[in-house]
């Protein structure tokens, strides 16, 4: 007799289901495993054996053939260790087969049958929505990170000797006790998923974060530029000496992201748990996140790819922030790969003979000094000479340039800023505010498009969302003959400009809005044109 259990494994950030059939038949005890099993696999046979002893029961001294379904993709990991057991363990299953036909079985087992956590869970588990599988048995440890999925029954176990008793139950007190199991893990979780943010606070009682524009003196125009960056989500790169605040610019930016949505948690919480770089005690991510890869980093670490197809640094980046800190250091075919992922919010990795997908959406947030001193254009001279400068700003090709939105300089400060006597209070949560009024607006405008930010808008989203009064129109067409701008670069400027005139709450593009969006290419025609 053949016995028939579902088990599924990670392809990329997807799922797939596996069959697993178990024939336990006559013949020289053997225990062999077919359909293109990967090492880990093949692994799994003493994995199995130990674990069945180890929890009391008699392993078996039979022919055991185990056959992987499709046959012709390869499998790899040790996802499949639990259902293999319990294949082989159907007999003392008291359950229909109609039960295990309707249940996924995830989980990789230890020597004394326990059930060890696994990266990719939530992603197979997502993949089930919409098949014939009602229940999903999965290590305790990924419980809270499939908690918030709806349509599927979780069923969370710790060991080998628990999932059978639990699928033994009769179903009303299999129910009962997954609904205490399920408590117990979400306290736990509680426990220890206390807010570990931590606020600083003014004289005046103003509450601030780690990392707030509040500390940053002077250059109240790169904060209005960081403030239209994330009010839309426009690419950003910040030109300026060293000391000047950029990489601490940028880094209070992540505090400012506006939150996340449910399906976006899931989707960023799926590519961290593909990745192995969920922490599964705190559960889905809510916080948007903040990437900020070394200029020595590798093409693979960047894009993804490699023996194991692994996730590079811009899809870790989806939906938050990529920061280049002194982006022409990066080696120049580092900077060039992200020409696609920019424009296309996602990157095809090949490899042998399947391509697979990455969501790679993010804002690209960059510093980098103007030569390769730092200190041209500052109160310190500068020791480059003309041809060093013109090598070190050509890493940053033409078409990278014209994909970034927002230019800004940042100067030294003046003394007045450094010495807290300026009058440029405004801490990071009363940005935030303006940030979310903007964001609120294009959530509107948008509704009814696949899009939520006017970064993302399309040649046609620009003809019906983007109206302008004569004299904005008449500033745009000034500037775009006198600047010979490209048709990507229009485009941006009247994107940056409907994002101002968010901030202003104004239903219409005017002049002032045209104008401050072109003032923000000032420092590209200072250090990347002869202008």
């Amino acid at each position: 007799m053949i016995n028939k259990v579902k088990a599924g494994m990670i392809l990329g950030i997807e799922g797939r289901i596996i069959d697993v059939e178990i024939d336990i038949g006559k013949g020289m005890p053997c225990f062999s495993i077919v359909g293109l099993a990967g090492t880990e696999v093949k692994e799994s046979k003493e994995r199995v054996r130990s674990a069945i002893t180890n929890s009391g029961y008699d392993f078996p001294l039979k022919r055991i053939v185990v056959n992987l379904s499709p046959a012709d993709l390869k499998k790899d990991g040790a996802y499949l260790d639990l259902a293999i057991l319990m294949g082989i363990m159907r007999g003392k299953l008291k359950v229909s087969d109609s039960f295990l036909e309707e249940s996924l079985f995830l989980g990789e087992l230890s020597l004394d049958a326990n059930i060890k956590p696994m990266r990719g869970i939530i992603a197979i588990a997502l993949s089930m929505l919409g098949s014939k599988i009602k229940r999903i048995f999965v290590p305790a440890d990924n419980y809270m990170e499939c908690s918030a999925i709806d349509g599927i029954d979780i069923v969370p176990i710790s060991s080998v000797k628990e999932a059978i008793g639990i699928i033994n139950m009769k179903e009303k007190d299999r129910k009962s006790h997954i609904d205490k199991l399920v408590s117990k893990i979400v306290t736990e979780s509680e426990d220890f998923n206390q807010s570990d943010r931590s606020f600083r606070y003014t004289s005046d009682g103003k509450k601030l974060f780690d990392e707030d524009f509040y500390d940053i003196r002077g250059n109240k125009l790169a904060k209005r530029c960081a403030l239209i960056s994330l009010a839309g989500n426009h690419n950003m790169l910040m030109v300026g000496p060293p000391g000047t605040g950029k990489t601490m610019l940028a880094k209070a930016m992540k505090n400012m992201l506006p939150k996340m949505s449910d399906n976006e948690s899931l989707e960023v919480s799926k590519i961290y748990s593909a990745a192995g770089k969920l922490d599964t005690k705190r559960g889905l991510i809510s916080t948007r996140p903040f990437r900020q890869p070394h200029h020595t980093t590798t093409k693979i670490a960047m894009i993804g790819g490699g023996a194991n197809s692994s996730l590079g640094e811009i899809s870790l980046s989806h939906k938050g922030i990529l920061f280049l800190d002194e982006m022409a250091e990066f080696p120049k075919p580092i900077i060039e790969c992200l020409r696609q992922p920019i424009e296309d919010g996602f990157i095809n990795i090949s490899r042998l003979n399947r391509s697979i997908r990455y969501p790679a959406e993010f804002l690209l947030l960059a510093t980098m000094n103007p030569c390769p001193c730092g200190y041209l254009s500052s109160s310190r001279p500068c020791s480059c000479r003309q041809y060093e400068i013109d090598r070190y700003r050509s890493k940053i090709s033409g078409p990278i340039l014209d994909r970034i939105d927002l230019y800004c300089e940042i100067v030294e400060a003046d003394y007045s800023d450094i010495s807290g006597n300026s009058s440029d209070n405004k801490t990071s949560s009363d940005y935030i505010d303006d940030i979310n009024r903007a964001r609120d607006i294009q959530a509107d405008r948008f509704k009814d498009l696949n899009i939520n930010t006017n970064s993302k808008m399309k040649p046609e989203d620009i003809r019906v969302y983007c109206q302008m009064d004569k004299s904005a129109e008449n500033i745009l067409q000034l500037v775009y003959n006198k600047y010979k701008l490209s048709n990507r670069s229009y485009m941006k400027l009247i994107k940056i400009a409907r994002t101002i005139a968010d901030l202003d709450e104004s239903h219409t593009i005017k002049e002032d809005h045209i104008l401050e969006a072109f003032s923000y290419r000032k420092a590209y025609y200072k250090y990347f044109c002869d202008y």
